[in-house]
């Protein structure tokens, strides 16, 4: 048997190593843009087909495209663990999208210095600011809607109890951001690792991957809808009580469908969970195909 010499050795150990070990993931990349086309054409996906010019009320750099956001791997307090990337998609902030870059640093503070929304105002029952809204119309092939998305802020954990961020998902009137099984709207109130652990991940520490302070697992809500006439869905977040501590809404390209696929966690408006749609979706919105 012919013996390989020491450099050899070291090189093919070094060539085992890499093929074993996780390379460090590609950092979050944020590109700040104030055009609702823009940002509606990134998450319309199968069955949906954009109807007129989509709005927006936002001021400017408070949302944005991205590239790589990962959850980073994290351990629920219910003793799962886990860990999720969206490849690509937008991001609505109550301050400035470019904000999320970065490892955590205690989270984004930014006043955009915007005005509050009505809606939210009523669901959060307190003045709220920094109002982002996206507003998209649109026709659909089937009567069930599909939308994924991760809420993520920088409230997360010192501020739970009190007042939280708001957030909402308007499918024709009917917010459909709610916390799986339940009518309770999705905040840092109703999820966190103490209340509804199992749809977080964990607060957040300076190795996690993004810069706010605890981030939901990547939740999927459905709708019913027309398909004979326009529907329309508005996209909104905005700060309670102050425009400090910025909360954001992450959602994966061309993750607005009318076509489910197999496998993954459905949220009904009538607070009805069901196992058994978007999985495959979801692997590729998560870059895993």
């Amino acid at each position: 048997m012919k013996l390989i010499s020491s450099r050899a050795a070291m090189v093919l150990v070094a060539i085992v190593a890499l093929g074993t070990t996780q390379l460090p993931a590609a950092p979050l990349l944020v590109n700040l843009t104030d055009d609702a086309t823009t940002l509606a054409q990134a998450i319309t996906g199968s069955g949906v087909t954009l109807v007129g010019t989509p709005t927006r009320s936002f001021q400017p750099g408070q949302a944005g495209t991205f590239t790589n956001f990962d959850s980073g791997p994290f351990s629920q307090t219910n003793g799962s663990s886990g860990q999720f990337n969206i490849a690509s998609g937008i991001l609505l902030t109550t301050g400035i999208a470019s904000g999320a870059e970065g490892n955590y640093i205690g989270g984004p503070n930014f006043d955009a210095s915007g005005s509050g929304n009505p809606q939210l105002t009523a669901l959060s029952g307190t003045d709220t600011f920094d109002a982002a809204v996206l507003t998209i119309q649109f026709n659909s092939t089937n009567p069930n809607l599909f939308f994924s998305y991760a809420f993520a802020s920088a409230e997360y954990p010192a501020f739970i109890g009190g007042f939280s961020d708001a957030l909402a998902i308007f499918v024709n009137g009917i917010n459909i951001a709610l916390v799986p099984g339940t009518t309770t709207p999705v905040s840092i109130n109703s999820i966190n690792a103490d209340l509804n652990s199992s749809f977080f991940t964990q607060y957040s520490n300076p190795g996690t991957p993004f810069n706010y302070g605890g981030v939901t697992t990547l939740l999927t809500a459905r709708a019913n809808v027309s398909t004979t006439s326009v529907n329309t869905i508005q996209i909104a977040i905005a700060d309670s009580l102050d425009g400090s501590l910025d909360s954001a809404i992450f959602i994966p390209a061309n993750s607005l469908t009318a076509v489910p696929e197999p496998g993954g966690l459905l949220v009904f408006p009538a607070g009805v969970a069901l196992l058994g749609a978007l999985a495959a979706y979801r692997r590729r919105a998560c870059g895993h195909e």
